[in-house]
């Protein structure tokens, strides 16, 4: 891999964690979009699945799965940091305090359901986009994104209204909870297709990564012959 190409899944892994963040804060506002009521959640987190493609295609599953489990870890650590300050004094009526204190710090049970939906759909993520791979090579690149955002996506909300609501809701509210939030997180998915190809198919010697050398030469040793 050379330099270049470790800059951009620099840049992309960080890219994946932040879109992580942002898609846990923008949860807070409603919004209605294709005639569905549905959060904020909905157009940020489908990106993420499109950033994890564009880092296993820099440098293979291993990392993918890395970025994965890392960016579930540093969601638990940012929760874990609310938990604590939402029950530090603040500067606020009492009021205040309760209602910020909600927001920043939700039910244990939706807290693992969103962890564990994230992980799990991502890294079925990662297997069909690797199945993919392994059968078209470098063709049809716009299909491992397509394929593995179409099953993972749905699969994420799946998982989190089971983990979250099973047993609270009635079928047909865990239906009506599903289906308008995966058809907008579909479309936002299926229009980051594109980015996969502005990154470089990762080569064999990602193994030798000890090995990357800038092209440049430092510069103390541009005077020698």
């Amino acid at each position: 891999m050379s330099i270049r190409n470790l800059h951009i899944l620099i840049l992309v892994s960080v890219g994946y964690v932040a879109a992580q963040m942002v898609a846990d804060i923008s949860n807070l506002r409603d919004l209605t979009l294709f005639g569905y009521s549905v959060s904020a959640f909905s157009i940020a987190y489908p990106l993420t699945f499109t950033l994890r493609d564009m880092a296993h295609k820099l440098a293979g599953a291993a990392v993918a799965r890395t970025l994965i489990i890392t960016a579930a870890v540093v969601y638990l650590i940012v929760q874990a940091f609310f938990s604590i300050i939402s029950g530090l004094p603040p500067e606020m009526t009492p009021e205040e305090s309760v209602a910020l204190g909600q927001m920043l710090t939700p039910e244990l049970r939706l807290l693992m359901a969103a962890v564990v939906a994230s992980v799990v759909s991502q890294l079925v993520d990662t297997e069909i986009y690797t199945r993919w791979v392994n059968r078209f090579g470098g063709e049809r690149q716009w299909g491992r994104v397509l394929l593995s955002n179409v099953i993972g996506i749905p699969l994420d909300r799946v998982l989190f209204l089971l983990l979250a609501f099973a047993g609270g809701m009635t079928t047909e509210e865990l239906w009506l909870a599903f289906i308008g939030t995966t058809i907008v997180r579909l479309v936002f998915g299926i229009i980051t297709i594109p980015g996969i190809y502005l990154v470089e198919e990762h080569s064999e010697d990602w193994v030798h990564i000890t090995e990357i050398r800038h092209t440049d030469p430092p510069s103390f040793a541009r005077g020698k012959k």
